[in-house]
């Protein structure tokens, strides 16, 4: 069954859609993203960070340094470093309510405009500087540069940031039917051809890196199956049924997965997801607004509506996956449009992930709604707060901090879930 076979197109020609400038000079480029990072920067020293003390949970407020790291990693930065670095993950600290938070940030194709300078120090340090200032906005650590489409990665940290054995995040198909407009790698251009036996490949090497590393592979709890799209319905979920008999035989015994799919509709395929041992199920609306969706993600993912999105979260509850989620990348909605939004998912119990966009190309900077260019960091704190909100519906972040916190005490370290540094993305 393929999904899109019925599916309505919705119409492309919404009033107030935002295109490229063609007629912006590299300079005045520059010179909006040099109001729109000084402004910023205004909002973001009178704002004040809600007080979380009182929840178990840290990751329901930003602090101001998250806020710097989330307008940073909207704006993309310039740097002197070989540029097939083109993406890194850094970790930023807050001063004031020791909060560490980890964000990414591109090196975009109009790097030269952008207003904010990257560069290295010694030991993964490095140093973000106001180009028009000389002023350092942020010093972070390097967790990862990112060069192309990454076969797996662990999303859990200790204090001291050294990966633990606990939660990965998986991409073992190299490739993606789905064609994605908006999508990073897209953009970059690191999608490849992936071997015939792509899955045996990736879970041994993750195996194998688990014993180099003196891991017990039945430390892993949270496999977050975020990979690239098959076709259809039919593929979609044998790559994902594979992906999970594979890991069981090769030991990872107590992996409970999560299955980060556009693809996947179907009561009894979601009901074939859970007897294999997924128990997340994480959508793909991307946008509130239909046309947006379309226009920024294209037609095989765009198609699906915001109702046929509600629709499917719904399904997914019904069939007892313990957590539903969808990601969300702020930008392309009108400011009340992405808050009712976000409303409307969280009423239906749906844990909305949020994400910054990166821009890689001055398409994908010219895309986002022109509330987000007039509300600047309000429309992206706002979005943020609101999205948070939703994550008491359960969320794949908070069980693997419960599981890493738990690992950590039987290690002999006193932690708890405020120790750890917070991810969104």
């Amino acid at each position: 069954m393929s999904l899109d076979r019925n599916l309505p197109l919705v119409d492309l020609n919404r009033p107030g859609s935002n295109e490229p400038n063609p007629t912006e000079t590299p300079d005045e480029l520059y010179g909006r993203l040099n109001r729109f990072l000084t402004e910023g920067l205004d909002y973001i020293a009178g704002f004040t960070p809600l007080d979380d003390s009182d929840r178990e949970d840290p990751d329901t407020a930003l602090s101001r340094t998250q806020l710097l790291s989330l307008l940073i990693g909207f704006l993309g930065c310039d740097t002197t470093e070989p540029l097939d670095n083109r993406t890194y993950t850094l970790v930023y600290t807050d001063g004031e309510q020791s909060k560490s938070n980890y964000q990414t940030i591109c090196v975009p194709d109009y790097r030269a405009a952008s207003p904010i300078l990257f560069t290295r120090e010694q030991d993964n340090r490095a140093r973000l500087v106001n180009r028009s200032t000389g002023g350092t906005l942020a010093e972070v650590l390097v967790h990862a540069r990112i060069f192309a489409a990454s076969n797996h990665y662990y999303s859990r940290v200790a204090p001291d940031f050294t990966e633990l054995p606990t939660a990965a995040i998986i991409s073992p198909y190299s490739t993606c039917a789905g064609g994605c407009l908006g999508c990073s790698r897209g953009a970059v251009k690191s999608f490849t051809p992936p071997p015939k036996d792509y899955i045996e490949r990736h879970v041994a090497q993750l195996a194998a890196d688990y014993d180099r590393r003196g891991w017990d592979r039945g430390e892993l709890v949270s496999v977050n199956i975020t990979t690239g799209c098959q076709p259809d319905e039919d593929r979609e979920l044998e790559m994902m049924l594979n992906l999970m008999r594979t890991y069981r035989r090769y030991g990872f015994g107590n992996a409970a997965f999560h299955a980060f799919t556009y693809a996947i509709d179907s009561t009894r395929a979601m009901e074939l997801l859970r007897e294999h041992g997924a128990i997340g199920f994480i959508g793909t609306v991307e946008t509130i607004n239909d046309a947006e969706r379309i226009r920024q993600w294209g037609r095989k993912k765009g198609s699906i509506t915001f109702e046929q999105h509600l629709e499917k979260y719904r399904r997914a509850r019904r069939v007892g996956f313990d957590i539903v989620e969808t990601d969300y990348v702020l930008g392309a909605d009108s400011y009340t449009e992405m808050l009712d939004g976000i409303a409307e998912l969280d009423e239906n119990g749906v844990a909305v992930v949020p994400n910054i966009k990166r821009n890689y190309t001055v398409e994908q900077l010219d895309s986002n709604h022109r509330d987000l260019w007039l509300h600047g960091m309000r429309y992206i704190a706002d979005g943020f707060h609101a999205a948070l909100s939703s994550y008491d519906n359960g969320t794949i972040k908070r069980r693997a901090a419960r599981y890493s916190v738990d690992y950590l005490r039987r290690c002999g370290r006193e932690v708890g879930l405020r120790d750890l540094p917070i991810r969104h993305t």
